[in-house]
């Protein structure tokens, strides 16, 4: 691309000199235009305008170029990918996701080994002093000496230990909920990037929409600009009366306020269309005129129905959340069962320093030894009374599960209505466009045919504004009623959980980029 543009400058700055050889060339040749161009009294001026013709011609399709580089339009496939990048709500539930995938490791590490070490070390250090004493025996009195002391002794060791679970029904039941928690985990942020589909298409759509609907309400209020001008001269030549350019002028402002609605619409539908990018955007692709409208495949309601059932991941996660409730409320009942575990210990301690008695004695040995102890043991727990915290925990585990239980049956019902309702507003969509479309065509015909009145003074202005809101609102119900289609399609498709990325890429193949401006708009027509 940047290649390109070079060799486009490079073109573009040889036009001038590269004008003359273009001339001389075409001379040469003997075309008619170059004979006359050779004309003494002719060739002069017609040469520095054929110049200035090819300058303006180029340099008009360099901008056009120009512009359409700078002006490049999103697809929905570019918003899909950016969305994936950048939607916080997105990011935010796959942490949850994470998060709660962890509960299956947690509960799995009670029925695994718990093995620790403790290392320690201990100097203990102090001075004594004795007075001596005396004492009467039978035959001479006993003096003991004064006597003093000085300690300072280490010690340090360590201790590795093992403990391993032998019988914990609480334990297992809460391993069980665990693995539940991770599959309704799984399900649950499936179901939020097929939400982030119909998210994206939602918002897309949403600007489109708003864009139609601002090209209805500026065709609108040019023809109604046109139609307060024709009323204005037919007043001024004495054939209608001044209460006919009041309602023109009245349907123009009312016009121009729908116009100005639809502008502020546009921006907000961006605006929101940012908020899952992350990004800026003015540019999308628009959708084709001749976007084929079919009714969903399979026909059958119920087909769809039962796809629901068995694919919906809403379901599939309060089903595993119900399964999850359940193993709760086993492993809160088992807390009254016994529990054993085994375990088994190994210890090294050293001892070392000095004793320093005076006067010297002997029979105080050093402070030095060994110890090491080998434990092995089994505990087997049983609680008696806790306060009734047992009890309490079991009871209201048991109305957990109740509570996930109906609320997985009431998502199933929901989801057969919602499947149900959306096939029939899919299908109903269907003929409603086609009579959407059918609806422009008669408008139409009433437009010209109310005009044609309204010029031999059979029908009045009021007549033919009438006749053109008509029209107006007519493709602008054809635009929406083709967007709710095809939400609505995306809709279906998330009930019965088959959405995927795959139907963004169908529904982009759909869109093209919008029509731009031709060489001929850009320097005029001849």
């Amino acid at each position: 691309m940047l290649s390109d543009r070079f060799r486009l400058a490079t073109t573009m700055a040889q036009t001038e000199s590269d004008c003359t050889f273009s001339f001389w060339f075409e001379c040469m040749h003997g075309t008619p235009e170059a004979a006359k161009l050779l004309s003494i009294e002719n060739g002069t001026q017609a040469f520095e305008d054929y110049c200035m013709k090819t300058l303006v011609v180029a340099l008009s399709s360099m901008a056009l170029f120009l512009s359409s580089v700078g002006l490049q339009a999103d697809s929905l496939r570019d918003i899909y990918e950016l969305a994936l990048e950048n939607d916080a709500q997105l990011k935010s539930e796959e942490a949850v996701y994470l998060a709660k995938r962890e509960t299956e490791n947690l509960s799995l590490s009670a029925l695994l080994p718990q093995v620790g070490a403790a290392y320690s070390y201990q100097n203990s250090s102090g001075d004594e002093d004795g007075f001596g004493l005396g004492g009467a025996g039978e035959d001479e009195v006993i003096v003991y000496p004064d006597q003093s002391s000085n300690r300072d002794i280490d010690s340090e060791g360590y201790v590795i230990s093992l403990e391993q679970a032998l019988f914990d029904l609480t334990a297992w039941f809460s391993f069980q909920s665990g693995k539940q928690v991770t599959k309704e985990a799984e399900a649950t942020f499936a179901a939020n990037q097929q939400n982030l589909i119909v998210r994206v298409v939602e918002a897309y759509l949403l600007v489109l929409r708003a864009q139609d609907n601002l090209a209805a309400s500026q065709a609108q209020e040019r023809a109604f600009e046109r139609q307060l001008e024709q009323t204005q001269q037919r007043f001024e030549v004495g054939l209608i009366a001044i209460t006919d350019v009041y309602e023109a002028r009245a349907a123009r402002d009312l016009a121009e306020v729908e116009r100005i609605v639809d502008e502020n619409d546009v921006s907000v539908a961006l605006e929101r269309l940012s908020v899952l990018t992350g990004q800026q955007q003015s540019n999308l692709n628009v959708l084709v005129e001749d976007f084929k409208i079919r009714p969903p495949d399979p026909l059958d309601r119920a087909a769809w129905v039962d796809f629901a059932l068995q694919n919906n991941f809403e379901l599939r996660a309060s089903t595993h959340r119900e399964e999850a409730a359940r193993q709760t409320a086993k492993a809160n009942k088992m807390e009254h069962a016994p529990k054993v575990k085994g375990g088994y210990e190994y210890s090294d301690f050293d001892i070392d320093g000095d004793i320093d008695v005076e006067p010297v004695n002997p029979v105080i040995p050093p402070p030095k030894s060994n110890l090491k102890e080998h434990m092995w043991q089994v505990t087997v727990s049983v609680p008696l009374y806790s306060g009734g915290a047992i009890s309490a925990n079991r009871r209201r585990a048991a109305q957990e599960f109740n509570a996930a239980r109906e609320q997985r049956i009431n998502l199933s019902r929901n989801t057969v209505t919602s499947t149900r309702s959306l096939h029939m507003t899919v299908l109903s969509d269907v003929s409603r466009i086609a009579a959407r479309k059918q609806s422009i065509i008669s408008s139409e015909s009433s437009v010209d045919a109310t005009q044609a009145g309204y010029e031999v003074g059979t029908r009045n202005v009021v007549d033919v504004l009438n006749a053109q809101n008509s029209l107006f609102r007519a493709k602008r119900d054809y635009a929406n009623s083709r967007y709710d289609y095809i939400l609505n399609l995306m809709r279906l498709h998330e009930k019965a959980g088959l959405l995927s990325p795959e139907d963004i890429l169908k529904l982009d193949s759909f869109l093209v980029p919008p029509s731009s401006p031709t060489a001929t708009s850009v320097t005029g027509t001849k």
